[in-house]
This record gives C-alpha cells, sequence and structure tokens, in this order.
C-alpha cells in the first residue's frame, strides 16, 4: 500500500500568448498572466455547454479536443527564459494554489528571490508552443528553469516569473497542459494582483481555488485502487506515468493499492473503512469497478457505503465503458483531470439474480449483460486481449457471420416499448437532467458542498421488487418465439459506449430508471447486417428496423441451450435463467459536466 498526498485536475482550454513580464491578475476565464505592450492571441474552442469547463471533443475518447492547437512539448536543454506572458490559464485547468509566503512580493524583486532553485536542481528543458490564429502558425517559446520537487520528493516542472511590483501576492500555481494526446502536471510562481471588484471577502488563493473547483468537493480523499495486469498487463505503468502525477499536483489525499489475486478487489471493498475515503478510484479495466460495486453491497453497512463512497474509474484496462461514458475519454491522464473537476451524480444499477446463487447474495451490474453473439465475443476472445478492444469487434463480426443461433425465452417489463415511445422517453429524462444540473450549477460553491439534489439510500432501496422465488410477474410480456428462437444477440446495458468505438446504448441515461434491450436474430440478411455492424460506432445501428430495442425495468431470460456464455459486465456467469431489476440511483459517480458523454441520440434518432 502506497500513501501520497495531493491530486490534480482541470480542463478548458489553455490560451497561450507572447512577452515575458510577471504581472497576474484575476479574470473571470482565468489566471491571466499579464505585461506591458503585448497583444493577447488564444487558442479557444467553442463549447456547446455554456457549463462545460472542458470544452466538448468531436470524439469520445479525447477530452481537450484544442490540444490538436498545440505542438507537443519537446523538452531541450535551456537554464534561462520564462513561460510566455500574456498567457490565460483558464480555472478548468487549475489544480491547485498555494502561498509561497505570507507577504507581498518586495518591489523590483525577482520570483527567483524568493524560492531559487537548488545546485542540485535539474536543469529543465525549452519547449516549443505553436498558436493559431487566422490562419497562422507562429513559435512561441515555452522555458523552465528547473524542475521542482513536492513533498513526496516527486519533480514537477517550474517556471519562475520576473518583475514583481509592489500590492501584489506571491502565490505557487499548479495546472495542467497538453502533450500530444495527454495532458501534463506544470507548477509556476506568479505575482497575483488582487482585484476587490471581482472577487468575495475571501483570500487570493481561496478564491482561486473556489473558482477552479466551482460545484466540485475539493480536497477529496482517493482510494486507488489498481489491477497490474490489467490493460495488457500495464495498468500500474499508465496510472503511474499519466494519471498520478496530476493527482499529486493537486491537494487531495491519494492511497493506493494493488490487487494481488482474482476478486481481491472485491475484498477490499467489504472490509473498507468507509470514513477514511470519499472516492475510490479504479485504475483498470471494468472488472474492478463491478468488483468494488459489489463489495460494497455485500457489506452489513451497504446504505451507508453507497451513500459516503463514489465510484470512478481511471481508465487502464482493454475495456474501459465506464470512463468513456462517465469521463468521455479513455486517456488515463484526461480521466484524472476528470476525478477532480467532475461532479457526483447518482447513477441506477441493475440487480443480477440466479439459482446457483440465490441463497448467497445477488450480483449488482452497473454496466451491461449479455447472453449469444456479444458475450462469446467478450468472453472467448480473452485470449487476444492483448490487441485491445478491437477484439471484441473481430469476434462480434465473426460470430454474426457465422449465423449461430442461441435459442431463450425472454419475458420484459416495458418502460417504452417502441421505438417512438423509447425517442419520447430519452428526450423528456434528458431534459430533467439538464434542469437538475443548471439548479445544482447555480448553488453557492464551498469546499465541502453538498449537493441539494443529493439522494440518501436507505436500506430499502436494496430491496427486489421482483424475487426471482416469486416467478415471473403477470404484466411482465413474452417476446415473440419466433425472434427468440433465432436469437444472435441479446444485451442490455445502462451506459453508452461499451468500448471507445461502440455507442451500442446511445439511449442510456444515468439515472432515468430504466435501462436498454437490444435484439437481433439470425433472420437478417447479411446485406442488412453490415450496415448494422458498420453503425455501431455511431449508435446508428438501432434505427435498423431489424433491430429491436426498448426501454425496460426488468426482465428474465431463459437460455434453452447449454453451451453458451452469459457475460455480466465483463464477468463469466453460469448458462441458467437469469432475471435482472433496475435499481434507481443506488450509486455515486462523477460525470463530467453531470452527464454520460453525448452520444448525440437525440440527432440521429
Amino acid at each position: 500500500m502506497e500513501n501520497s498526498s495531493n491530486t490534480s485536475s482541470a480542463q478548458n482550454l489553455l490560451l497561450t500568448l507572447n512577452a515575458s513580464y510577471s504581472k497576474a491578475i484575476l479574470t473571470d476565464e482565468g489566471i491571466l498572466i499579464q505585461s506591458e505592450h503585448n497583444i493577447c492571441h488564444s487558442i479557444t474552442e467553442q463549447s456547446d455547454s455554456k457549463e462545460d469547463t472542458a470544452g466538448r471533443s468531436e470524439s469520445s475518447t479525447s477530452l481537450i479536443s484544442c490540444i490538436a492547437c498545440l505542438d507537443d512539448l519537446e523538452n531541450e536543454t535551456s537554464i534561462e527564459n520564462l513561460i510566455p506572458m500574456n498567457t490565460l490559464i483558464p480555472y478548468g485547468r487549475i489544480l491547485n494554489a498555494r502561498y509561497l509566503n505570507e507577504s507581498k512580493v518586495p518591489p523590483n524583486k525577482f520570483c527567483a528571490d524568493i524560492r531559487q532553485p537548488s545546485s542540485s536542481s535539474n536543469i529543465s528543458s525549452r519547449s516549443s508552443t505553436k498558436l493559431m490564429e487566422e490562419g497562422q502558425e507562429t513559435n512561441k517559446e515555452l522555458r523552465t528553469p528547473f524542475l521542482s520537487e513536492n513533498e513526496n520528493g516527486e519533480q514537477i516542472e517550474s517556471f519562475q516569473l520576473k518583475n514583481f511590483d509592489r500590492n501584489e501576492y506571491s502565490i505557487e500555481l499548479s495546472f495542467v497542459i497538453p502533450s500530444g494526446d495527454d495532458i501534463v502536471a506544470k507548477k509556476i510562481n506568479l505575482s497575483i494582483s488582487y482585484i476587490p471588484s471581482m472577487t468575495t471577502n475571501k483570500s487570493v488563493v481561496e478564491e482561486i481555488m473556489l473558482r477552479s473547483y466551482k460545484n466540485v468537493n475539493r480536497n477529496r480523499s482517493i482510494l486507488v485502487i489498481i489491477n497490474p495486469h490489467g490493460g495488457k498487463g500495464k495498468a500500474k505503468l499508465l496510472f503511474e506515468k499519466k494519471a498520478k502525477p496530476i493527482l499529486i499536483a493537486s491537494n487531495c489525499s491519494l492511497e493506493i493499492i494493488h490487487t494481488k489475486y482474482s476478486r481481491h478487489a472485491l475484498d477490499i471493498a467489504k472490509d473498507l473503512d468507509i470514513t477514511k475515503y470519499d472516492v475510490i478510484a479504479c485504475a483498470s479495466g471494468d472488472g474492478i469497478p463491478y468488483e468494488v460495486i459489489n463489495g460494497l453491497y455485500q457489506r452489513p453497512d451497504r446504505a451507508d457505503a453507497f451513500n459516503k463512497l463514489t465510484i470512478t474509474q481511471v481508465p487502464c484496462g482493454s475495456g474501459n465503458a465506464m470512463s468513456i461514458s462517465c469521463h468521455w475519454t479513455d486517456n488515463p491522464s484526461h480521466a484524472a483531470l476528470c476525478l477532480l473537476k467532475s461532479v457526483e451524480r447518482r447513477i441506477d444499477l441493475m440487480c443480477c439474480s440466479q439459482v446457483s446463487y440465490m441463497d448467497d447474495c445477488p450480483r449488482l451490474s452497473f454496466l451491461s449483460q449479455t447472453f449469444g453473439v456479444i458475450a462469446e465475443s467478450d468472453i472467448n476472445t480473452e485470449f487476444i486481449r492483448w490487441m485491445g478492444p478491437i477484439r471484441f469487434n473481430l469476434g462480434v463480426a465473426y460470430n454474426v457471420f457465422q449465423g449461430k443461433k442461441y435459442p431463450c425465452d425472454i419475458f420484459v417489463r416495458y418502460a417504452s416499448k417502441s421505438k417512438q415511445e423509447l425517442k419520447d422517453h430519452y428526450l423528456k429524462h434528458k431534459r430533467r437532467a439538464e434542469l437538475e444540473s443548471e439548479r445544482s450549477n447555480e448553488r453557492v460553491p464551498n469546499s465541502r458542498c453538498k449537493d441539494p439534489l443529493e439522494y440518501t439510500v436507505t436500506e430499502g432501496d436494496f430491496e427486489l421488487k421482483y424475487p426471482l422465488r416469486d416467478g415471473i410477474p403477470d404484466d411482465w410480456e413474452r417476446l415473440n418465439p419466433e425472434i427468440t428462437e433465432n436469437l444472435n444477440i441479446f444485451y442490455t446495458g445502462k451506459m453508452p459506449y461499451i468500448s471507445a468505438d461502440t455507442n451500442f446504448f446511445p439511449a442510456a441515461l444515468p439515472s432515468d430508471g430504466t435501462f436498454d434491450l437490444i435484439i437481433t436474430d439470425v433472420r437478417t440478411p447479411i446485406t442488412k447486417i453490415t450496415p448494422i455492424l458498420l453503425s455501431l460506432d455511431k449508435g446508428s445501428h438501432v434505427l435498423h428496423p431489424e433491430v429491436i430495442h426498448s426501454k425496460i425495468t426488468a426482465y428474465k431470460m431463459i437460455p434453452k441451450i447449454s453451451d453458451s456464455i452469459i457475460s455480466v459486465d465483463g464477468e463469466r456467469f453460469p448458462v441458467e435463467p437469469l432475471q435482472v431489476e433496475i435499481m434507481p440511483k443506488l450509486c455515486k459517480t462523477l460525470l463530467r459536466n453531470g452527464c454520460y458523454v453525448d452520444s448525440k441520440f437525440d440527432k440521429i434518432c
């Protein structure tokens, strides 16, 4: 077990300018580093949401699409020069701020007079940033005089800024900037002009932090559970290199545990002292979140556990559906930023019951359940997991074209049966969620704020409406046997993305009290199957008339063959009758801007 303090975070767009003097002021958008006689050149991206603190990306797997406007930072040896002036650092990119000392900076002093690098400090490098303005590229130098160490001995690049004037505050600022496909933590020393007309009666540092963590609980206590075997065996390296430096740069409490055996994360969650943590971050694929959720479910104080803890994912596995759907990215560095900046929201879970474990405890599912082609494509391709997410797509295509049948009986309790009813349901509940998010954003933030819309879980929320032993209720509908006898895809799910390029459940919503059912059968000719498979990335496969797509609150699937696979959240389950029902708002997670990634279902339906 490792202990460390501090984390990271920030989003939005880095506005890079030019100059080399050293004043900085607070603005509505961020901290502006000023100098006289400089013109501001900004890199911006229009957001489709006024509350979007990160700037929406066109791809679900990229957090900050304006990264393309910046060159990768390439290190060269340099012992002088400064960060470009007239740079606006958005609050969404700021991780932490603290006073370098309690007094104001003396006039005509360099920042180096306050904090000199030791002789043993590493000499940092010079990086180049390209600015885009009216189609023209301009090279701007971004140099760092030395690398400094934080309390844990970890290095973060530091910039030194000169020419401090009277009546300014000496502040150390941690933030993130783009570097290739990733974001990286940086630290600078600034002299900030405090502008009373723009602030409350808080201190300068507190004002910066309030603006940087609007409506977000900052200084979160985070337990990171790493599956060292995840992500083709690279999960630990991915977390240590891409996510941890960002978390360390912020001021959160961080504790790390590595799993040592199968189901270890489940045992960790069952025995955890829940008072010590706010967030459990699973540095893994989707298997560790599944184990953590079920470990909490098996606790005697499970209601307290689900009220206290937030479950999220730092994507370090081959399947990262939770992060893609909730953080809108499968990049560990961007997800680390979202871990710090995203708001807590409750999502529905699904409770799975089978005879094999009826006397033990049902199983909770946060992602999906499947029988037939999808299950076999997932579980039976474990031997090529090294290929990454593409293994799943190859498996689906192979099994569909084989035309294998998976006969079963299916009984369903519908919420929205037809595609028109489903569309109406989706638009209604999406708009309601947007209004609730707007109401939540209007509240006055503080360092330990509680959402007034917060739902409190009680023991009664774990009670099943449809216990397995009670049989099939009278108001459930049986699907047409002509379909179920020829079934090839049976898939139910609660999150839109099941992999980076597979938007399988585009109508999924976090807490609408339903989950999605998708079914196809082998009678569909190859000429129609092909366009269905080719549209999985866009989510438009559900529009094809050959695809059954409904919103449901419960179902029972009774397989008629034993030589097959049932998969729940990627875990292999017994091939026997499976009964599932929705459990509304049971789990807290972190959602970027308070919602799932935009599946664009409202634009295609």
